[in-house]
């Protein structure tokens, strides 16, 4: 191929390549069920083509192959008196040449049979209604196989025998038949028989027969495409009800899914705004009683502490129960109360802190009020945490802490804190015998309890837990989930 075949088919691809880019499109707009019928009538009316074009061929070759077993019976009935063996040799005297003249030529079987030779062995033709070709040695594939036994027939339309050698032609359709012709009594072939058949009749009944097939093969292919087409359209139907049903569920579930989503929003919300609320509320209470019960009690104490409240003024009482009886000392304890209690709930401003640094806030605080020492360890807390989520989390190691400190003397006081991809943990643990109680062993009250920091978990969505072992301390174990609780 040379440059300029290269340069002629270049374009021509190109030409093409907008067609298939169209059919190929064409063919995707297509529904699937007219895809589905598309495909199943190719495949069926080519399976059925190649079915009828099989039958047909069946059909004709066994009404040659019959009309071939009947020539045979003929020649082999007809011929075989005719001839003789001289020296172990077939002959055909002039004699019986004379006899098979006058029943083949100009005879009402001459009108069915064209042509008609014996032929030898070695391709020598014994006789002839042509009486050119008696005696010419004319070998043939056909003739070699008719004397191992074999039938031979084959149809010739525009029959030439140019394989004979003869000057004979014709337009009529032919049954050329070679056909083995035994010794008597034996299954030995001594001679050939050739004979030319008029086949006008024959090639009348095959195209009747073929066309019968083909008409079978076709009101066949269009009952299975009918049947296929109706099964097919009920079949699209079903599924495209099913298919809108589904839809339609989908849809429902979807719509039902979005508003659980809003509602749970809003109730994360909700609750957020509340523990924020309820967190503004104890930050203004703790500082209402700063700025005015305890201010005006420290100004008590100041101003008693200066008078003159003698122990005349309580005769009854012993010297010890007189000075804890005392209005300063009384006023003091109240305003140790009023501190504790305005500690407890004011927080520190940890609204823009990391949940990391709020929580070593709690700490510190801890350390700084009672003198004593936390091991604490922080590991994968997330940077940006609700602000409601880090004032729980601060109250939970404020309590436990405060437990800590006063059940168990403060002693191994640890704080972990840490996080995975799913929940907060945080654990407050002590060496001590621990207590169920809310009160310490000066009877005074406590801030926030255990039943409060569990109420607190709860509203997140979290699970808290308080694990005592004899001699191994106590461990306030605090889970809360980041997928509900997330900035």
């Amino acid at each position: 191929m040379g440059p300029d075949d290269d340069a002629t088919y270049g374009p021509s691809e190109v030409r093409n390549s907008p067609n298939r880019a169209g059919f190929f499109q064409h063919w995707q707009s297509l529904s699937l069920t007219a895809q589905f019928l598309i495909v199943a009538a190719l495949i069926v009316c080519g399976s059925m083509a190649v079915l009828g074009e099989w039958l047909s061929s069946q059909i004709a070759a066994n009404q040659l192959r019959s009309r071939a077993e009947s020539g045979a019976l003929y020649m082999e009935g007809f011929l075989a008196r005719h001839i003789e063996e001289v020296d172990g040799k077939p002959s055909v005297s002039a004699k019986r040449q004379q006899e098979l003249d006058e029943l083949l030529i100009g005879t009402d079987l001459a009108r069915r049979v064209e042509g008609f030779r014996i032929w030898d062995h070695d391709g020598t033709v014994l006789y002839s209604t042509d009486k050119s070709l008696i005696g010419k040695r004319l070998p043939s594939k056909d003739i070699e196989q008719a004397f191992s036994g074999t039938v031979v027939a084959q149809l010739e339309i525009g029959h030439d025998d140019d394989e004979a050698g003869a000057e004979h032609h014709s337009d009529r359709p032919l049954i050329e038949i070679y056909a083995p012709i035994y010794r008597p009594g034996t299954y030995d072939v001594i001679a050939v028989g050739e004979l030319y058949e008029a086949a006008e009749e024959f090639v009348a009944q095959r195209s009747q027969a073929q066309r019968q097939t083909w008409a079978i093969v076709g009101a066949t292919t269009l009952t299975i495409m009918g049947l296929l087409f109706l099964i097919v359209r009920r079949a699209s139907s079903i599924i495209s009800t099913q298919r809108m049903t589904l839809k339609t569920q989908l849809k429902n579930a979807q719509a039902l899914a979005d508003q659980n989503r809003i509602l749970r929003k809003t109730a994360d919300k909700a609750r957020m705004d509340a523990s924020k609320s309820n967190e503004t509320l104890l930050n203004r209470i703790g500082s209402d009683l700063h700025d005015g019960p305890v201010q005006l009690l420290s100004l008590l104490i100041l101003r008693l502490g200066s008078g003159s409240v003698g122990k005349e003024q309580e005769p009854h009482h012993t010297a010890p129960q007189a000075a804890e009886l005392e209005p300063a000392r009384l006023a003091g304890q109240v305003l140790t109360e009023l501190r504790e209690l305005s500690t407890g709930l004011v927080l520190p401003e940890i609204e823009n802190l990391s949940l990391e640094a709020a929580l070593r806030v709690a700490v510190e605080r801890h350390e700084y009020a009672t003198g004593s020492a936390v091991e604490a360890n922080y590991s994968g807390l997330p940077e940006r945490a609700a602000h409601p989520l880090k004032i729980c989390l601060y109250r939970v190691i404020q309590e436990g802490l405060n437990n800590a400190f006063r059940h168990a003397a403060a002693r191994e006081q640890r704080v972990i804190a840490s996080a995975d991809d799913s929940a907060i943990t945080v654990i407050v643990s002590d060496a001590g015998a621990g207590s169920e109680q809310t009160t310490g062993a000066t009877g005074r009250r406590h801030p926030l309890g255990l039943q409060g920091i569990r109420n607190r978990i709860e509203a997140f969505g979290g699970l808290m837990q308080v694990q005592q072992e004899p001699g191994a301390g106590t461990q306030l174990i605090v889970t809360v989930p980041l997928e509900s609780n997330s900035v």
